[in-house]
């Protein structure tokens, strides 16, 4: 029968011979993830862009409708959903999770952006392709995306100071109670007091 401390030494050569397996994983898993994103970055630009060109088709009119529906929905809603993670009632998995929600959400914002800003090939031929099939495309997805901020911004100011204001307001309900109960309480023993003096002078006669 073997000991505890030859198990203890055997799971601890275990573990030394696991971590050149795990090591070697993690660097494929890495050179996964960099061939992907470069593959990505290479196809991307260019499928969004002619997505868009199919839904506008050249149109300027159904361009700005367009830009300002992306804009907007896909900025407004993954804010939504982010302000979720902020709860003190969600647990780390479930905020990891919303707001790996929230970005897959803004995805269609993060591939326009990615097309104006960046400078690679890609990203050039993206613009060139919304410049001339979709020309207000990309300015209206800006202006409806800052006004989702704003209106965010501003729908969370206005529901933090009602919050306050309503616990502010039930605070002084509960403190209006306590008094009431306080001053009924207080009158009882007058009451109680007064009765007593009473019977007791009925007493002394």
């Amino acid at each position: 029968m073997m000991g505890p401390m030859t198990e203890h030494a055997q799971a601890t050569v275990r573990k030394m011979v696991n971590w050149p397996a795990r090591i070697i994983l993690m660097m494929v898993a890495i050179l996964v993830l960099v061939i992907a994103y470069f593959a990505l970055a290479a196809v991307l630009p260019i499928w969004w862009a002619n997505v868009i060109r199919n839904q506008v088709q050249g149109n300027l009119g159904v361009g700005i409708l367009v830009g300002m529906f992306y804009g907007f929905v896909f900025t407004f809603v993954p804010l939504m959903v982010a302000w979720q993670a902020t709860g003190k009632a969600i647990k780390w998995p479930w905020k990891i999770a919303l707001i790996l929600l929230a970005v897959v959400l803004a995805t269609p914002n993060l591939l326009t952006a990615a097309i104006m800003i960046s400078n690679s090939t890609a990203a050039h031929n993206g613009q060139r392709i919304l410049g001339t099939e979709a020309t207000w495309f990309p300015l209206w997805t800006q202006i409806s995306a800052v006004a989702a901020v704003a209106i965010f911004v501003v729908g969370l100011i206005l529901w933090t100071n009602w919050r306050q204001r309503g616990k502010k307001v039930k605070a002084l309900k509960k403190a209006d109670a306590e008094r009431a109960l306080a001053s009924q309480a207080a009158e009882a023993e007058a009451r109680d007091a007064n009765a007593a003096d009473a019977d007791g002078r009925a007493h002394r006669r």
